[in-house]
């Protein structure tokens, strides 16, 4: 089984999407694999295999809750409920 993602790492994860989000709406080029390579740095503990998925799920999340989401990251169908309450502090949104 997985391990259970904490709101450390989904403070790093959001803020690496944010900051694509942010360079793309300044007209810069982004990819995929490089938010996934900053999440890495940013979370040397987890498993690389689990960052691609988390990123789907917090498509999903932000598209929920009508923040900006990066079409170079697919969303995933089923995000986590601890994921939405996250970003809706982080963002204060309700």
């Amino acid at each position: 089984m997985g391990q259970s993602w904490k709101e450390s790492e989904y403070a790093i994860t959001d803020a690496a999407y944010q900051d694509a989000v942010d360079r793309k709406q300044r007209g810069l080029r982004i990819s995929r694999s490089e938010i996934v390579d900053q999440c890495r740095r940013g979370l040397p503990d987890r498993d690389p295999a689990s960052i691609g998925p988390h990123l789907g799920n917090l498509t999903s999340a932000r598209q929920e809750l009508g923040l900006p989401v990066l079409e170079e990251v697919s969303p995933f169908a089923n995000r986590p409920e601890k994921l939405m309450s996250f970003l809706k502090v982080k963002h204060r949104l309700r």
